[in-house]
């Protein structure tokens, strides 16, 4: 988004903390074969509290996503966070969980806040399975917390927060696919079946069925800044290989606008020579948003409109 030649950031992914509860077998950062080059920690209240005085002063819309590598219902100051967020009139909230954390009293606490949006991370319907890939979880847990919070949102007549629900498309789960959508659509505004994609791994298609290259939005659209107040390149750098700067040194819009790695990363990308860049070469980001097919179909009763794209399957109420 552009305002007198400025470009602002649509969405910021605020990494309030890199722990995790869970040590998911296929994550990119705690999996047991991924390469975690950062140390864990919390984000010091210092730096969340400049990030929401800048975005305070700004006149553009912009969502804000408490999550990162981690899990942010293990961070102390996400209500005192949340509550000051809540306070900036153009500025909407979410995060995505794996809603092991998320009890009753975290549910009232999410509606009354009016969070804008919750996205949860479970891998199908049947707790051998998600159980066995989600380390550490219990499916038949996080289900009843996410049906509390549902009944939390019915009982204060809430329509926030709005609902998602994304499961990885391990091949030894994609017969639960139908179930699972039609377990959860009735009470989201969409179900992902996401792309499998290995740990370390930031390719979704052979080079055969590559889509016609288009410069990376996220380049335009989204700014990341970690636990420690270091921003990094977008969403895939996971391990700040690809670092901006720091939020503490220098604000939001200047980093955003003026740092010459993100510059020299988005004439690339426009000349459309993106071999020579460390992430960008092996990474398939740019074109997963692409339609490549839409059909309407009936999923477990429900009439559902189903959009295929690179980064997997999403599925609305037809």
């Amino acid at each position: 988004m552009r305002e007198e030649g400025l470009i602002y950031p649509r969405e910021i992914i605020l990494e309030v903390t890199n722990r995790c509860n869970l040590a998911c077998r296929f994550c990119h950062f705690h999996g047991e074969e991924a390469v975690r080059r950062r140390p864990l920690g919390f984000m010091d209240k210092k730096i969340w509290t400049r990030v929401l005085d800048e975005l305070s002063r700004w006149q553009m819309p912009c969502t804000l996503l408490t999550h990162g590598a981690g899990e942010p219902l293990l961070y102390p100051e996400l209500e005192e966070l949340l509550t000051r967020a809540a306070a900036i009139p153009h500025l909407r909230t979410g995060f995505m969980t794996n809603g092991m954390l998320l009890n009753r009293e975290m549910a009232e606490k999410l509606v009354a806040l009016q969070v804008d949006s919750i996205a949860f991370s479970i891998d199908g319907v049947a707790p051998e399975t998600h159980d066995y890939f989600r380390r550490n979880a219990d499916l038949r847990l996080i289900e009843e917390n996410v049906k509390t919070l549902i009944r939390e949102k019915e009982k204060a007549g809430s329509v926030l927060p709005v609902l998602c629900f994304n499961m990885v498309g391990y091949p030894e789960i994609l017969d639960q696919a139908d179930d699972y959508v039609a377990r959860w659509l009735p009470h989201a505004d969409h179900v992902t079946i996401s792309t499998f994609r290995p740990v370390g791994s930031r390719k979704l298609w052979l080079l055969s069925d590559a889509p016609s290259f288009i410069p990376c939005p996220l380049l335009y659209s989204q700014m990341v800044i970690s636990v420690t107040g270091e921003v990094g390149l977008c969403c895939e750098d996971i391990n700040l290989d690809v670092p901006l700067g720091s939020v503490m040194d220098t604000d939001l819009l200047s980093l955003f606008n003026e740092s010459e790695t993100l510059i020299h990363y988005r004439k690339a990308h426009e000349i459309g020579e993106i071999g020579s860049l460390n992430l960008c070469a092996d990474c398939h980001v740019w074109g997963s948003a692409v339609a490549l097919k839409e059909r309407k179909l009936n999923m477990g009763g429900l009439q559902v409109h189903e959009t295929v794209s690179p980064a997997g399957k999403l599925y609305r109420m037809s």
